[in-house]
C-alpha cells in the first residue's frame, strides 16, 4: 500500500506532465510532501483533502477506497477520511457501505455542511426521503447559501409532492446561482404544473435561451409548445432531435434574419458542414402566399450556405399557406414559419 506521501509524489509527477502545467497549485502541493513527513494532524487534513479529491476526479474509487482503509486504521476518529471512504463508496454504487462512514464523519465534524449534503445524498441513494431531507436541513442551517443542498433540499420536496415548497426553494438556488440548469428546469416544470402557465412559459424560455442541448431541453421544448409558444421548438435533422430557436425576419424584412435567428443558423449550418452526406430540407409556410414562403426559404438557404452548407444539400419546400401544428391536445396555427426536416422522398 502507498504511503500518503508516495501518492502525493505521484500526483505532482502526474501532473507534472500534462499540458498547460497547473503551477499555481503545484508548488503548495510540493510542499505539502515536505511536510507530510511531521505528520501533524494538520498536515494530514491537507493530504487526505488532495489525496481525496484526486481519486474522485480521477475516477479511481477502488484504488482510494484501498487508501483510506489504511488511513482509518491509523487515524479513525478523524473526520475528513471518513468522509473521504464514504464518497468513493458512494461512487462505486455502494450507498449501504458507504452510509456509516458518512454518518461518522458528521458525527466527529457537525458544523461542516459538506459532510451533512453528502450524507442527504446517500440517504437518497437508500431510498429513505425523511433522513435524506434531515441531512439537507442539517447543511443549510449551517450555511444558508450552500447551493448543492438547497438545489437537493428542493429536488425532495418535488418528489414529495409539494410543488410550492420545492418552487420556493428552487427560487432561493437561483437567487445564489442565477443560471443553475436543474433549478431553472424544475421551476418552469412546476409552474406549468400548478396551473401558472403565464409564469411557466418565459421560465421555459429561460431554460432553453440557456440550455438548449440534450434531452431536458426536448423536453422543456415540448412543454413550451404545449403551451401555443413555439419560440423554441424540435427539428428533426438526420438522427438527430435538435431544439431551435424559432427562425424568424426583422420587421418588413423577408429576407434579412433578425438577431435571435442566426445562432440557429449557426447550429444547423455547422451539422452541415461538418457532415457533407447530412441533407436538410428547409419547410416554409407563409399564409400570404407561395411567393412569400419560396422567398423566405431561400434567404435561409443563402444563409446556410455562407454558414459552410453545400450547394445541393438544402432544398425548400415552400407553402401558401399557414402552418397548422398539434401540441398539448390541440391544434395551433403559425402565420409563417420555418422548419427544419429530412427530404421527402
Amino acid at each position: 500500500m502507498l504511503s500518503g506521501n508516495t501518492i502525493l509524489q505521484e500526483i505532482v509527477r502526474s501532473q507534472l506532465s500534462r499540458r498547460p502545467r497547473p503551477a499555481a497549485w503545484i508548488v503548495p502541493l510540493a510542499a505539502l510532501v515536505c511536510l507530510l513527513a511531521a505528520g501533524c494532524a494538520a498536515t494530514r487534513y491537507m493530504s487526505n483533502q488532495v489525496v481525496g479529491n484526486y481519486y474522485l476526479n480521477e475516477h479511481r474509487y477502488a484504488d482510494g477506497v484501498a487508501h483510506f482503509q489504511e488511513e482509518l486504521a491509523a487515524h479513525p476518529q478523524e473526520p475528513l477520511p471518513n468522509y473521504y471512504m464514504g464518497r468513493l463508496l458512494l461512487a462505486q454504487s455502494k450507498p449501504q457501505e458507504a452510509l456509516p462512514y458518512l454518518q461518522k464523519a458528521t458525527a466527529l465534524d457537525p458544523g461542516e455542511e459538506e459532510y451533512w449534503y453528502w450524507l442527504g445524498v446517500n440517504q437518497w441513494a437508500l431510498g429513505n426521503p425523511g433522513a435524506e431531507q434531515e441531512a439537507y436541513l442539517r447543511a443549510l442551517e449551517i450555511d444558508p447559501k450552500y447551493v448543492p443542498a438547497r438545489l437537493y433540499y428542493a429536488h425532495n420536496l418535488k418528489d414529495a409532492g409539494k410543488l410550492k415548497d420545492a418552487l420556493t426553494q428552487y427560487d432561493k438556488v437561483l437567487l445564489e446561482a442565477p443560471l443553475q440548469p436543474d433549478a431553472l428546469y424544475n421551476r418552469a416544470d412546476i409552474l406549468q404544473k400548478i396551473g401558472m402557465r403565464g409564469l411557466a412559459a418565459p421560465a421555459w424560455k429561460k431554460y432553453l435561451d440557456n440550455y438548449p442541448d440534450g434531452s431536458d431541453a426536448r423536453e422543456a421544448a415540448m412543454a413550451l409548445n404545449s403551451q401555443g409558444d413555439f419560440t423554441y421548438r424540435i427539428h428533426a435533422i438526420g438522427v438527430r432531435q435538435v431544439v431551435l430557436h424559432r427562425i424568424g425576419f426583422a420587421p418588413g424584412s423577408g429576407s434579412k434574419l433578425d438577431k435571435e435567428s442566426l445562432q440557429s443558423i449557426h447550429v444547423v449550418g455547422a451539422m452541415l458542414q461538418d457532415d457533407p452526406s447530412l441533407r436538410v430540407e428547409i419547410a416554409s409556410y407563409d399564409k400570404s402566399g407561395k411567393d412569400a414562403a419560396t422567398y423566405r426559404a431561400l434567404a435561409v438557404r443563402s444563409a446556410l450556405e455562407q454558414r459552410g452548407a453545400r450547394p445541393g444539400q438544402v432544398s425548400i419546400a415552400p407553402y401558401g399557406r399557414a402552418e397548422r401544428i398539434r401540441a398539448g391536445g390541440r391544434v395551433h396555427t403559425l402565420d409563417d414559419s420555418i422548419v427544419f426536416r429530412n427530404p421527402r422522398p
